[in-house]
């Protein structure tokens, strides 16, 4: 009898301006291009439930920052991203307004959301811990 196999593939979605997030995103990796400056706004916190993820990859470099914010309503961030560098994690250990893929990130720098019922958890690494910031 064969193995069966369920959800082993990912939702991709690709992402090149502005968009808020939703509850039903939950689970989706976000292919990053930095041809534009813009902003990706996290879902508000009372729509959402413990446990929502998402991850966040830098897919498409270029010259420009992309924000990954709260709803303005909030700062519930925390956490950090540390770089293959060996330099210092950039980390938010109180509540924050915005992750940022920098001018200057590279192919592949990715983090990763949790939302814990409190907090937005972010983790990441990425070829300088510079790349992406945690503000």
């Amino acid at each position: 009898m064969g193995r069966v196999f369920f959800n082993t593939r990912k939702n991709i979605v690709d992402v090149a301006a502005a968009k808020v997030l939703i509850a039903s995103d939950s689970g989706s990796v976000f292919n990053i291009n930095q041809a534009s400056a813009y902003e990706i706004t996290l879902p508000l916190s009372t729509t959402i439930e413990k446990g929502w993820n998402a991850t966040f990859i830098l897919g498409t470099v270029a010259g420009n920052a992309v924000t990954i914010a709260n709803n303005t309503a909030e700062d519930l961030i925390v956490g950090g991203v540390a770089g293959h560098d060996g330099g210092a994690a950039t980390a938010a250990e109180t509540a924050v307004d915005e992750i940022v893929f920098i001018s200057g990130a590279v192919l592949g720098d990715t983090c990763h959301v949790l939302f814990n019922g409190t907090n937005f958890i972010v983790t990441g690494t990425a070829g300088d811990a510079a790349h992406i910031t945690v503000s």
